[in-house]
């Protein structure tokens, strides 16, 4: 399932530099002046999952393959975008084409990046990037607020009427080049369990209303797949392949927990504790799937 998370805001709040994080690559330039993203930056993110992991350990698959989700990297909108200003016809185009939004806001600050209107005031800022989204006739999007601040800041800052992660994304980006023990050390040290971009990923799954289920190709491939809640065993066979759900016959389902506690595939199934639904069956978070299909 391919679904898209733009990352919008006015300019120099910190935008592209939390995309290099997200990416954990420094793909989009970053600079202290206006405009420094003129054409979207794309890029598929990982989903943090523990029962991925889990599962990848359990099975040792040659593979594995985490559910997705892609963000993009919007240039700054300002006062007057929605009637073209700082090309804003442009870039509310691509707002309109995601399926949400990651509204940043300055909340840092730091006299080497000039801010747009002058000063930093959070809620004034919303309020002007809203206005502009909302005079584009772009309004119904799920909005992730996240508040760009400095470290310091991580654990008290809080807007009243907005709720939202808070991120360094400066923090984030410096850790890029860390090792996954190294990153969750230096958390530590900072008082944070887990990072914000974590946070942000899971949360922009949890808005678009995502679920994962797991397939598990002959030992050899362990997938984690993103579906909408809500739909059946027959549509996540056509999230896997076309042919899947032409040809389906039944899918055998467990839980992940059960499976993982089972020790394995086969245990579960001499257990009793593998079902078999049909195409109609309302597939669970953290289902594990096998479609059975025909010729």
């Amino acid at each position: 399932m391919s679904l898209s998370v733009g990352i919008v805001g006015l300019p120099n709040v910190g935008k592209s530099t939390l995309f290099n994080a997200l990416v954990a690559r420094r793909l989009a330039e970053t600079a202290p002046r206006p405009f420094t993203t003129i054409e979207p930056h794309e890029a598929v993110v990982a989903v943090p999952d523990e029962n991925l992991e889990k599962l990848s350990g359990l099975i040792n698959p040659e593979t594995t393959v985490p559910a997705t989700m892609t963000f993009i990297d919007i240039a700054g909108l300002v006062k007057g975008a929605h009637k073209g200003e700082g090309l804003g016809n442009q870039f509310l185009a691509k707002i309109r084409e995601v399926d949400a939004v990651v509204h940043v806001v300055r909340v840092f600050k730091d006299e080497a990046v000039a801010h747009v209107q002058g000063k930093i005031e959070p809620k004034e800022d919303i309020e002007i990037v809203n206005l502009e989204l909302e005079l584009g006739e772009i309004t119904g999007k799920p909005v992730i607020y996240v508040f760009n601040c400095s470290e310091n800041e991580l654990g008290t800052f809080k807007l009243e009427g907005y709720p939202g992660i808070n991120i360094s994304a400066k923090l984030e980006e410096e850790m890029i080049d860390f090792s996954p023990e190294e990153r969750k050390e230096y958390l530590k040290q900072l008082g944070i369990g887990e990072s914000g971009l974590e946070r942000l990923i899971k949360k922009a799954y949890e808005i678009l209303n995502l679920i994962t289920f797991y397939t598990i190709k002959g030992g050899k491939e362990v997938h984690a797949w993103s579906l909408k809640n809500g739909k059946t065993a027959f549509d996540a066979a056509a999230e896997v392949h076309t042919d899947f759900a032409k040809n389906f016959i039944k899918a055998e389902v467990i839980n992940v927990d059960e499976l993982l506690s089972a020790g394995g595939w086969k245990e579960a199934r001499e257990k009793g504790r593998v079902r078999l639904e049909g195409k109609d069956y309302v597939v669970n978070n953290r289902d594990v799937i096998e479609f059975k299909i025909g010729a």
